[in-house]
């Protein structure tokens, strides 16, 4: 289905208003119908467009193919910033390119990074295809060594003060929710994709990743299966 909406489309494909070019290999088929059919990260994208809409400075860790970065550029006003963070070195090509539609009236800044609890290279995984990589610490597995930082230092480095936040990091963010909360005292509000994970040695839950965030001050006003959106707003 995938080849037959890319080969109708002409490899210009709809999503959410939005059309992108998914003629590169960073696109499987799978995705390429998951995008048409805006199952691809809809509920994420669903909330960005709703709820992101008055936003100065967005700070999105997790960027992969630039899909959901469109989205947060085409609802920023003129003059705001985003700032696009991946750690897949092999994606950072194709999402600034399919971001320059979307991000000629704001300033983007696109960086290959991981987020974790530490500045200073790590080893990531490829596996698979270019989606399914990520940090790995299993030297079986074929890595390149990319750079990492934290969110506390990425925010510095940028020189960012207030700011709306979009993680979809696979459970990273507990280098921040649960090892250095203090990173979000100027996020105004946050979509997150949760996932369970570990953190510094032991399990944590979606759940408990969410708690966190309520202990911070944090509200949900928007949730859909794993993607909640929360707010400092009142």
């Amino acid at each position: 289905m995938g080849t037959v909406i890319a080969a109708a489309t002409r490899n210009r494909v709809p999503n959410h208003g939005l059309r992108f070019d998914v003629a590169d290999r960073d696109f499987t088929p799978q995705a390429r119908a998951a995008l048409f059919w805006r199952l691809y990260e809809g509920a994420e994208i669903r909330m960005i467009r709703r709820h992101l809409t008055t936003s100065g400075t967005v700070v999105e860790l997790g960027a992969s193919l630039g899909i959901t970065s469109a989205h947060i550029a085409s609802r920023l006003a003129p003059g705001s910033r985003l700032v696009c963070v991946e750690a897949n070195p092999h994606l950072i090509e194709g999402l600034t390119r399919r971001l320059a539609a979307y991000a000629g009236h704001i300033t983007l800044d696109v960086e290959n990074r991981a987020i974790t609890q530490a500045v200073g290279p790590v080893a990531f995984a490829l596996v698979g295809n270019n989606l399914g990589s990520r940090l790995w610490d299993d030297a079986s597995r074929r890595t390149v060594t990319i750079p990492a930082a934290t969110l506390r230092d990425l925010l510095v480095r940028k020189r960012i003060a207030e700011f709306d936040l979009v993680s979809d990091i696979e459970g990273a963010e507990a280098s921040f929710l649960l090892g250095d909360p203090g990173a979000l005292d100027r996020c105004r509000r946050a979509v997150f994709e949760m996932h369970d994970t570990t953190f510094e040695g032991r399990p944590v839950t979606a759940a408990d990743l969410l708690d966190a965030a309520r202990g911070l001050g944090f509200q949900v006003v928007d949730r859909h299966g794993v993607v909640v959106t929360l707010s400092r707003d009142g």
